[in-house]
């Protein structure tokens, strides 16, 4: 029979570690912000900083939620700041191309995970 002590032991590190992976596990890109992000700089415009672009995408999806949309999305911050990072990682001739419309935007912008 395993010992209470080690039984106790054996339970708090799993707990640990499974509380570890809940914290840390990398953050899975969502699609919508990327689209937000598309729309924010074709029809509203590039904004000046991260924390002013954060507002616009807030603001799409705040407006989205509003207006159209069945299932609403609750406005997440990790997500609004991956898709910010990943704009900034963009060259300058792919925000350029992203400047070109919706459609194209999003051909350029969407990570390769989101496009499949």
């Amino acid at each position: 029979m395993i010992n209470t002590r080690i039984l106790s032991t054996l339970i708090l590190v799993i707990a640990v570690a499974v509380a570890l992976y809940v914290n840390f596990r990398p953050h899975k890109p969502d699609p919508h912000y990327y689209a937000a992000a598309c729309v924010v700089i074709n029809d509203i415009g590039v904004p000046p900083g991260p924390d002013a672009f954060k507002e616009k995408l807030n603001e799409v999806i705040a407006n989205e939620n509003s207006s159209y949309a069945v299932n609403k999305v609750e406005f997440d911050v990790a997500s609004a700041n991956d898709a910010i990072a990943h704009y900034q990682k963009m060259s300058a001739a792919q925000k350029r191309e992203m400047q070109q419309g919706v459609d194209r935007c999003l051909k350029v912008f969407m990570p390769g995970e989101a496009k499949k």
